[in-house]
């Protein structure tokens, strides 16, 4: 599976920050504007105007939850930055979480196609995943989409006994490398029509495995789609407490 640097720098700072766990989000931008002591800036309409922190910080904040229970729920899968489809063996673990939370209401998969044939043009060479997707639950007439991105890295240390290496034998029966493989997964629930987020979910997968020299590389292939397929095992759980806690908050809220 093809990484990038600036995945592999990414995964490097947030791996050792991050850990299982999900949270919600019920607050109203509007009554958090309210708090303002002083005028509200105003965001500027005019092209070429450079705008203030402040102005950004009301554009930020301007959204306000407009979910509804049941709606229509989207799933979009993100991978080394770009919206995939999504595998048989995760969309099987979805569907049993799906069927958990039937009072959802209905959810669909996000297409990549339909999300490119949204997005258009302007998409080449290089574009926004959330945009991409927001535009493509747009199109699929999503109410919220559930967006979630993995990634991956492995390393391979030697052992004490690399110096075996020297000779065909050792490289080949006795254990010279440590293959270790990380796996990071998080999750937003996101509105589709204001980008509010209602609730983010987040696990980590830390796997290690010795090996001869001859034959390491495949190791760390496997570590590899190991700690992706586990990464996604274990988001499951948070996943399904967050939607819980919200839908506690949205009948605590009628």
């Amino acid at each position: 599976m093809p990484q990038t640097p600036r995945l592999m720098i990414a995964l490097a700072l947030v791996l050792p920050l991050i850990g299982c766990g999900n949270d919600i989000q019920t607050t109203s931008g509007t009554k958090y504007l309210a708090a303002y002591t002083q005028p509200v800036p105003t965001p500027t309409a005019t092209p070429g105007t450079p705008i203030s922190i402040d102005q950004e910080v009301v554009k930020a904040a301007s959204v306000d939850p407009q979910l509804q229970i049941p709606g229509r729920f989207g799933l979009a899968r993100i991978v080394n930055g770009r919206l995939t489809a999504i595998p048989e063996e995760e969309a099987e673990q979805w569907r049993s979480l799906v069927a958990k939370h039937a009072n959802l209401g209905e959810f669909v998969a996000i297409s990549p196609l339909i999300a490119a044939l949204a997005s258009g043009s302007e998409c080449v060479p290089y574009c926004d995943p959330i945009r991409e997707i927001r535009l493509g639950a747009a199109r699929q007439h999503v109410d919220a989409v559930l967006v979630y991105e993995l990634g991956a890295r492995t390393e391979k240390t030697n052992t004490l006994l690399a110096v075996a290496d020297l000779t065909i034998i050792g490289g080949a029966f006795l254990p010279t490398r440590t293959v270790s493989a990380e796996g990071v997964a998080q999750a937003l629930l996101l509105d589709v029509r204001n980008g509010y987020p209602y609730g983010t979910a987040s696990a980590l997968t830390d796997l290690s495995e010795l090996s001869p020299s001859f034959g390491s590389e495949a190791v760390r292939a496997r570590l590899l789609e190991d700690a992706m397929a586990l990464t996604v095992e274990r988001l499951m759980p948070e996943v399904d407490a967050m939607i819980g806690k919200l839908i506690a908050a949205q009948l605590a809220a009628r």
